[in-house]
């Protein structure tokens, strides 16, 4: 005969029966199942529907049976929500769930509101099975169970109650522990531990994977498109200004393709940069966002394990890159570089032809009719007017290897300086100084001044090498492009003149003392000033003398417009030039011996260790 509960107190039945009358007045039909089996079930959807769904079936089957006792449990007389708390842990070993439950601690917050219970469980049945297989967990395995717990709990106290457990004995724990709080108590832990309460359609969950299928195949199909387009471009020798159109025209997004140095090689035609781009760094694909709504998906374009440049799509008012346009990219990043790579080739094949005809040039190694020949085969007309630069920086390192490397940078950097504005030049390195021969009439195109463009290009050389200090030789121009070896030697003589405070050096502001810098032994000219005016140097520490014998030869060995130039009187002036002559040894009415010490003073002046 069955119980009728509702006149029943809870403690009774669950303390006061045996088990046996404990579960028929509270079941009118029970069916066992038993242990091996549920274990079975268990493995069976693992294997079949994964850990993370057959999780959350298991949760949600323990839920349910946790909400039929609720349920029962609230049609029994009860005093306090404290009996119907302990009411649960006694209904769990009757199932046989477990051997034992102790409820460790209730907590309520200072308003009386319940915060946590906690719970330790003994023996639970799914951790023991687990157990069997001789190999630990390494995450909790009670799933039933912590469904049972949450799904009594949020029964009988009436508000969704969220239970975890925190250590399991599937892991070597000594017992299984839980938390069991309410749902707003959880705060971001919720999300990932509810989510297995949610009772999902397998049909949905199939339906929404298909469709993500079905959308990762149209993207291929795309994908595909496009990357055919981009190979038969390739395959037909097309640049990069056509990948760029064809990206455009497939995707709708602006696109451009920058290189190593973060300058716009190729863009498509509604492209606006504000960017800093030297800032943007980057050796994966990425989304960057900017100001006002403007978005730059980047990748880098790899040649030879260097990253040589970048492709980038524009992205404005706020939008952001589906997955195609992931790929997309990444496909035109393999063809830019493919590209790349073949210009790469074909440049430097040019320019090593181009650096090796210099090298003949400057050399004298070819016959004035092979010259002109390969002058013309390189698209440099022997008629045309040349000039050269001379550069050369202050060493930062001593070994010699490292050192080429940095010149041999700095000669491509250099290269595509000129390259960018359309003159036809070669750029080598000699000797450590990186040499530049400038055809004159695709420079006359620039419609700038020498000084102006050298200037350009040291402010273009520092932003990629701020740790050096360049000085630039400048030479006259020829008329003929055999008189090469002319330009080089006058541009080393620029530089043997140099003066520290001054970057570029004129051949032609050197004048008669030119002839002296043109020794290319150092050692001699400098020999010479010694020679000449070593004495007087020695012995004249505020340069008073040097002054008055440089104003004296100025202004033609004339003792009046001297002395007038230095204001000074005549008798003085006299002064100082005898007490000259007697330091240097010479008569300063002999022209000659005047002229060499002149020379020597003027070299001083040139190279700045002497200011007159």
């Amino acid at each position: 005969m069955s119980t009728d509960l509702s006149r029943t107190n809870l403690n009774d039945v669950l303390f006061g029966l045996p088990k046996e009358e404990a579960l028929h007045a509270f079941y009118e039909r029970m069916v066992t199942i038993p242990i091996t089996a549920i274990s079975s079930l268990k493995k069976e959807l693992r294997s079949t529907i994964g850990d993370d769904r057959s999780k959350g079936i298991f949760v949600r089957y323990g839920w349910h049976n946790g909400v039929s006792d609720g349920e029962k449990a609230l049609t029994c007389e009860w005093e306090s929500e404290l009996d119907l708390i302990n009411a649960g842990p006694q209904l769990h070993q009757l199932h046989g769930y477990l051997d034992r439950v102790e409820i460790d601690d209730i907590r309520y917050d200072d308003e009386g509101d319940l915060e946590a219970i906690d719970v330790s469980w003994f023996n639970s049945f799914e951790a023991d099975e687990y157990l069997k297989n001789g190999i630990p967990s390494d995450q909790p395995v009670c799933h039933t169970m912590c469904g049972y717990a949450s799904g009594y709990l949020s029964t009988v106290l009436k508000r969704p109650i969220l239970v975890k457990e925190t250590k399991c004995s599937a892991m070597g724990e000594d017992k299984c522990e839980v938390i069991c709080m309410p749902m707003e108590k959880w705060g971001q832990e919720l999300e990932n531990e509810y989510r297995y309460y949610q009772s999902n359609s397998m049909i949905q969950e199939l339906d929404e994977i298909t469709a993500k299928f079905k959308k990762e195949r149209d993207n291929l199909n795309k994908a595909y498109h496009v990357h055919r387009k981009l190979i038969e471009e390739l395959l037909a020798k097309q640049g990069l200004q056509k990948i760029v159109d064809l990206l455009y025209e497939t995707t709708g997004l602006p696109v451009f393709i920058e290189n190593e140095y973060h300058q716009i090689m190729v863009k498509s035609n509604n492209v606006t940069i504000d960017a800093d781009l030297d800032k943007i760094n980057t050796k994966t694909t990425d989304f960057i966002t900017g100001p006002e709504g403007i978005g730059i998906l980047r990748t880098p374009i790899w040649l030879e394990q260097e990253i040589k440049g970048y492709c980038s799509f524009i992205y404005l008012d706020d939008h952001t890159p589906n997955d195609l346009e992931y790929m997309v990219i990444d496909q035109a990043s393999l063809t830019a570089s493919i590209i790349l790579l073949n210009e790469n080739i074909k440049v430097n094949t040019e320019q090593n032809i181009r650096r090796g005809f210099l090298s003949d040039v400057l050399g004298r190694r070819l016959e004035k009719e092979e010259l002109y020949k390969i002058a013309y085969y390189l698209n440099f007309n022997p008629d045309d007017s040349y000039w050269m630069l001379t550069m050369e920086r202050d060493i930062n390192n001593s070994e010699l290897n490292y050192e080429i490397e940095v010149n041999e940078d700095l000669v491509r950097y250099i290269n595509l300086f000129f390259k960018e504005r359309k003159i036809n030049a070669i750029v080598s390195q000699k000797a450590g100084k990186i040499i530049t021969l400038i055809e004159y009439s695709s420079f006359k195109e620039v419609c700038m001044k020498q000084s102006k463009f050298i200037k350009q290009l040291l402010k273009h050389c520092s932003r990629r090498f701020g740790d050096y200090k360049f000085f630039v030789g400048v030479s006259s121009v020829v008329q003929k492009i055999d008189q090469l070896p002319t330009l080089y030697d006058e541009t080393i003589a620029t530089l043997k003149a140099k003066n520290p405070n001054k970057q570029i050096q004129f051949f032609e502001d050197l004048g008669i003392e030119s002839v002296l810098f043109q020794i290319p032994d150092e050692t001699l000219i400098n020999r010479f000033v010694e020679k000449q005016v070593g004495q007087l140097l020695e012995c004249d520490k505020n340069s008073e003398l040097v002054e008055t014998l440089y104003a004296y030869i100025e202004n033609g060995l004339n003792i009046n417009h001297t002395a007038k130039a230095l204001t000074m009187s005549i008798s003085g002036l006299r002064y100082r030039l005898d007490k000259i002559s007697d330091i240097l040894n010479i008569d300063l009415n002999d022209t000659q011996s005047v002229f060499s010490v002149y020379m020597a003073l003027n070299i001083l002046k040139t190279k700045g260790k002497i200011k007159i």
